[in-house]
């Protein structure tokens, strides 16, 4: 054999080393295929054994089959151990079941502490690795996660009970909630890894579920009082209260000293003239949002429109109907939107 052909096998064997890593070409399967604990313990990793055409597709189904393991562990690990029950003054009383299959085969790859040392390829071509995730590794890693998100959370909720009542401690606990949900997705997560790590930590929030609920009694603390000019029999009134009430927010009177915010509003109805036929009534509502303490406006709201009829009191009526119907149908999804998003 010349040294030209000699060189050229060479490096093409060298190439296919470096394409498919540590792997094994012998006739019989090793024993980790079959049985990857005969040589790594599962006490310290998850294992899985993949298998495709080629090292790249081996890898993805490996991982696949431990985002599998993962979920199976997570059920098992938080089924029968973690509840919330909430029982206070106020008379709440549930029971809140933690649920925990978050890890699929995309998210599984940013997960530290996976490795493949292990790759053979049967005659056929098919190619098997073998997947280790180290359970202390990843634990700790998740662990610190769990951790950084919870201080987030516990003083969203020392904020709000500091600033009860008021619209940023409601956004607080809104931004708490989802942290909350967040990091139950780590804890689902860590569950499947490393459950000793799991059963270890203790949260003083209890639990995403718990925020929540003090995110809805914290509406419950928000008083509001509505005052209209102009509004005929109180009935724009009526439908801003019920509003309020719907969105579990406590309206009041405008005379209310404990109300910390104001629904300020104006109702103008008007004669128009445009044909002989009928009489038209227009209409403006103008309403705004108002902390009291600062007279800042924090939410406005402005709608403008024209009903017609053959006697003009009844074009009036025919325009409070439309106006009640707009205050429902647009004015509260507006309106919720400004609750759901941070302050300025």
């Amino acid at each position: 054999m010349s040294k030209m052909k000699w060189f050229c096998g060479f490096t093409c064997g060298l190439l296919m080393m470096i394409v498919l890593g540590c792997a094994s070409t012998s006739g019989a399967a090793p024993d980790w295929v079959t049985d990857p604990e005969s040589a790594y313990s599962s006490k310290e990793y998850l294992l899985a054994v993949g298998s495709g055409d080629d090292k790249k597709d081996a890898e993805s189904d490996a991982l696949s089959l431990l985002a599998r393991s993962i979920q199976q562990n997570v059920v098992a690990t938080t089924e029968s151990s973690k509840t919330f029950d909430g029982n206070d003054s106020a008379g709440f009383n549930s029971n809140y079941d933690y649920a925990g299959t978050v890890i699929t085969n995309s998210t599984i790859k940013d997960i530290p502490g996976i490795t493949f040392p292990q790759t053979w390829i049967a005659k056929n071509g098919t190619v098997y690795t073998l997947a280790l995730l180290n359970r202390q590794e990843a634990g700790k890693y998740y662990r610190q996660k769990i951790a950084d998100l919870a201080a987030v959370v516990e003083s969203e909720i020392v904020f709000a009970d500091r600033n009860r009542g008021s619209f940023a401690a409601l956004a607080a606990l809104q931004n708490a909630v989802q942290t909350a949900w967040e990091n139950q997705m780590y804890l689902d997560t860590l569950a499947g890894i490393n459950s000793s790590m799991y059963h270890s930590i203790s949260l003083d929030y209890g639990s995403a579920q718990a925020v929540e609920v003090l995110a809805a009694r914290q509406k419950e603390h928000i008083v509001m009082a509505v005052e209209v000019e102009g509004d005929s029999d109180g009935r724009i009134t009526s439908v801003l209260e019920d509003i309020l009430s719907d969105l579990g927010l406590k309206a009041a009177a405008s005379s209310d000293a404990s109300a910390a915010y104001l629904f300020r509003g104006k109702v103008t109805m008007s004669q128009l003239q445009l044909d002989n036929k009928y009489e038209y009534a227009r209409f403006v509502i103008d309403v705004d949002l108002l902390e009291k303490a600062s007279s800042k406006v924090l939410f406005t709201y402005s709608k403008n429109g024209r009903e017609a009829h053959v006697s003009y009191s009844e074009a009036v009526q025919r325009a409070y109907r439309t106006l009640e119907d707009t205050l429902e149908k647009e004015f509260t999804p507006k309106f919720l939107a400004f609750l759901t998003s941070d302050p300025e």
